[in-house]
């Protein structure tokens, strides 16, 4: 009877070591699909937070573009386009009175170049000299009133720079 007790103990033991060797293999499957699961879900969360960033970084960029339109705005508002002159149609832009400007109001009345206002989005001041009107930025020269124009020598070419005079 003592070899059936113990032949039954050491059985019960034996079953015990499987189960706790079952319980342990399956613990370990457990944990090996739980570990994929989380890399995998940490490959998405750093997907997910690339793509955050990629946004944030275009949205600082548009708004720093509306910034940029909406002070190209406010600048242009501060102008009306006006005829300058009596002759022909040249068109520039004029500084608004200071009554109606809001900031800068001190600036003294002058004209800007409207392409390169327009087009180059830089304003240039042209000079108006006697009968002629000239922008330093865009090379533009008209006559704007009538009589003979007189270039300025500031702004006469000379046909051969490089010829001697002696």
């Amino acid at each position: 009877m003592s070899t059936l007790v113990a032949s039954i103990s050491g059985t019960a033991e034996l079953a015990k070591l499987l189960v706790a060797e079952r319980d342990r293999q399956k613990a370990a499957t457990i944990e090996g699909q739980l570990t994929e699961r989380i890399t995998q879900a940490q490959i998405q969360l750093s997907q997910v937070l690339s793509t955050i960033i990629e946004k944030d970084g275009r949205l600082q960029a548009l708004a720093e573009r509306v910034r940029e339109l909406e002070a190209e705005q406010s600048e242009k508002n501060r102008y009306r386009l006006a005829k300058l002159g009596s002759l022909g149609n040249f068109f520039a832009y004029e500084l608004r009175p200071a009554a109606e400007l809001v900031e800068r109001s001190d600036e003294p009345p002058h004209f800007a170049c409207q392409p390169c206002f327009d087009i180059r989005k830089q304003k240039s001041i042209l000079r108006i000299q006697g009968t002629l009107c000239f922008c330093a930025s865009c090379g533009t020269k008209v006559q704007i009133e009538p009589g003979k124009p007189v270039v300025p020598k500031s702004l006469r070419r000379d046909p051969d720079p490089f010829a001697r005079r002696w």
